[in-house]
């Protein structure tokens, strides 16, 4: 009987052993995962209340990286590269690449941050391997085509970029025509560095093909027309240019007119300025008709013209010159014009000629290449009482 109640008794006490086992797991288990929870939920708040200290304090706290909680070491990298903490988000982005209980798909996301890390610190040749290799990635490929696209162009190396910025094109739906024909304006303006003119217009005409409206590239040719004495080519490419797009007529009036006069075409670049000044493209041109009616007629002619534009078109510019011309000669007019004049001065020299129509960066010189955005052809002539 002993016996019996031995043999019945061993495995009771081997399944309640098991049991009592299995319970004390799961409780320590829900204990920790209720934890992890509650530091969770409580990051979080700190984030979404605009503590960050607090939050990267909660966060690190929680420092195991495994497939639950990656997205949220990831996060934290960005955050700590936000704050200008790169080498925190490096070592953090190593981190989570080096475990290898995360998938595949995890692990390249760790790769595009720590890319992007590498970036941020300057370390250009390091991000520009990572993410030449992500673009193997269909999925990160556009990620990672925009992001060597970011680096050629700081790095001015035109030829890859105008490669990257095709591949991305193909990528994406993304239409990159402006950018990869400034990238060949770039490579054209090189190649006339360079003494190599015939370069420069394969590339121009390049460029052409992928923006047909980009007017640098026309710029770029009139300028060599000009080199080659070739001045009636050049009037009109700078005819073209003015067709189209009027707000670049005070960046090639005084070219034009100079090529105009090297081959004895001035009487056609006269009749073109009429044109232009009826049309209303601005105070530049109406400067320039007074300066010819001033040569001609005299200041009186020159001052009436600009009266009675300025009726139509009020400008400070204009002002400002029917002013000077007073001074020199002209009709008169009510006391005060001196003080007028100074204070016509000012506001121009005060006020920006270009601003970017995408991110609104404004100056007093023109810009290819928005020097705040890095978007190209945003750079225009302001038209306002001060501007054009």
């Amino acid at each position: 009987m002993p016996e019996f109640l031995l043999l019945v008794l061993v495995p009771v006490a081997a399944w309640g052993g098991w049991w009592f086992a299995r319970n004390t797991l799961r409780r320590g288990e829900k204990k920790r995962n209720r934890l992890f929870s509650n530091q969770y939920f409580q990051g979080l708040n700190y984030l979404l209340n605009e503590q960050p200290d607090k939050a990267i304090q909660i966060f690190l706290e929680m420092a195991e990286v495994n497939e639950d909680t990656v997205e949220t070491h990831l996060a934290l990298g960005s955050l700590f590269r936000r704050r200008g903490e790169v080498d925190r988000a490096i070592r953090l982005h190593q981190n989570i690449i080096s475990k290898h209980s995360l998938n595949e798909t995890q692990r390249m996301q760790a790769l595009l941050e720590l890319g992007e890390d590498y970036m941020r610190a300057g370390l250009f040749d390091r991000a520009e391997k990572l993410f030449s290799e992500l673009t193997e990635r269909e999925s990160l490929a556009p990620s990672a085509l925009r992001h060597l696209l970011d680096i050629y162009q700081q790095e001015k190396d035109w030829e890859n970029a105008l490669d990257i910025a095709s591949k991305l094109e193909q990528a994406t739906d993304d239409h990159m025509g402006v950018f990869m024909s400034h990238f060949c304006c770039e490579l054209a303006e090189s190649s006339l560095a360079q003494g190599k003119p015939e370069a420069a217009r394969k590339f121009l005409r390049r460029g052409r093909r992928h923006d047909p409206e980009n007017v640098r590239a026309y710029f770029i040719s009139a300028g060599i027309a000009v080199h080659r004495e070739q001045y009636g080519e050049a009037m009109g490419i700078h005819e073209e240019i003015a067709r189209l797009d009027p707000d670049y007529l005070p960046y090639l009036l005084e070219d034009y007119f100079d090529s105009a006069e090297k081959c004895g075409r001035q009487e056609h670049a006269r009749d073109k300025l009429e044109g232009w000044v009826k049309s209303g493209h601005g105070t530049s041109v109406v400067l320039k008709k007074a300066e010819f009616l001033e040569q001609d007629e005299g200041v009186e002619a020159a001052a009436r013209f600009i009266v009675s534009e300025l009726r139509e078109r009020p400008s400070v510019r204009g002002l400002d010159r029917l002013m000077a011309l007073k001074q020199a000669g002209g009709p008169g007019i009510e006391s005060g014009e001196e003080v007028l004049h100074n204070i016509t001065r000012e506001l121009l020299a005060s006020q920006s000629s270009y601003r970017c129509s995408n991110c609104g960066f404004s100056g007093h010189n023109h810009h290819w290449q928005c020097p705040s955005c890095k978007q190209w052809s945003t750079t225009r002539v302001i038209r306002s009482v001060l501007g054009e």
